[in-house]
């Protein structure tokens, strides 16, 4: 990517649909440095990606800010 002067992706998701398709999607943003802890990112990905719902509350709350964090990223972006 960094070759090509395309901007690296920080992480890279694949999926497989019903019909045994790959699907892969890359993310940019840089979560290493934002207030987001391991534990929170994987709640968000848990509840993003199969809807489980943290069981406390401020888990939940945190799953809340990081999806206001990605739309603020993507709208920046844009």
């Amino acid at each position: 990517f960094k070759e090509e002067d395309l901007e690296p992706w920080t992480s890279c998701e694949f999926d497989f649909t019903s019909e045994g398709k790959l699907k892969v999607s890359l993310d940019y943003i840089d979560w290493i440095n934002t207030e987001f802890d391991q534990l929170g990112r994987e709640n968000y990905y848990m509840y993003k990606k199969f809807g489980v719902i943290p069981e406390m509350e401020y888990e939940m709350e945190e799953v809340k800010e990081i999806e206001q964090y990605i739309k603020e990223q993507e709208e920046a972006e844009q």
